[in-house]
């Protein structure tokens, strides 16, 4: 038996959102899914060993299974949270473009799905946000979270942000506060932008500088 309560699972491995900062679709080619029931059966093995909580890992968990035609991630959900023995479910991390209706409810439904979602944001300025790639707006994530809270009004809701992106002005910085505000997240990890090698970001213009970086960041940490 294993002497770990708590265990991570991976379910997809790669990307495919090219978020112009970011590494990860070069480093770890396209996005794959493993199929459902290769997934709950390395579950039911851990639970059987003696493990109680599961976190489902996956660059972006909401588009799991789309490119392969499985199941979807709230199905998937399903399946383990019918697993016996197992106690809690977690997972991470969600791209809020393709965060589900669906999802939203596997919540309010299913009972060892912790009341936690990490939605990472990274700007609150929709200028910011198109020049990041991250393809949804600041209107559409505040829905997001409006909806989420709506169907299970108890959830968590954690995030990111990068500060001092390239382009980023103090306005475009100001509309980041004023989503904190609205949101009210319960948690943040905030970075300060630094290139990444052969990342579109790395060759864009009208840097900021470091020490206005470190300027934002703790502005942003300290709210």
């Amino acid at each position: 038996p294993t002497r770990d309560v708590c265990r991570f699972v991976t379910i997809m491995q790669g990307c495919d959102n090219y978020c112009s900062y970011c590494v990860v679709p070069y480093v770890r080619g396209r996005e794959t899914s493993r199929p459902p029931q290769e997934v709950v059966a390395e579950i039911r093995a851990l639970v059987d060993a003696g493990v109680r909580e599961i976190t489902l890992l996956g660059q972006n968990v909401n588009s799991y299974g789309q490119k392969e035609g499985l199941c979807s991630f709230a199905e998937l959900l399903a399946q383990v949270d019918a697993v016996e023995g197992l106690a809690r479910i977690r997972f991470t991390t969600s791209h809020p473009k393709d965060l589900s209706r669906e999802l939203c409810y596997a919540f309010r439904d299913l009972d060892k799905l912790c009341g936690h979602i990490h939605l990472p944001v990274q700007s609150g300025s929709n200028s910011i946000l198109r020049r990041m790639n991250r393809k949804y707006t600041r209107e559409r994530y505040l829905e997001r979270v409006h909806t989420l809270r709506r169907i299970y009004p108890e959830i968590a809701i954690t995030t990111d942000f990068i500060v001092g992106f390239p382009g980023e002005t103090r306005t475009d910085f100001q509309q980041t506060l004023e989503l904190i505000e609205t949101v009210g997240f319960d948690s943040v990890f905030a970075f300060k932008y630094s290139d990444r090698p052969n990342t579109p970001a790395s060759r864009f213009p009208e840097k900021v500088s470091d020490s206005e970086k470190k300027r934002r960041l703790w502005e942003l940490l300290e709210l």
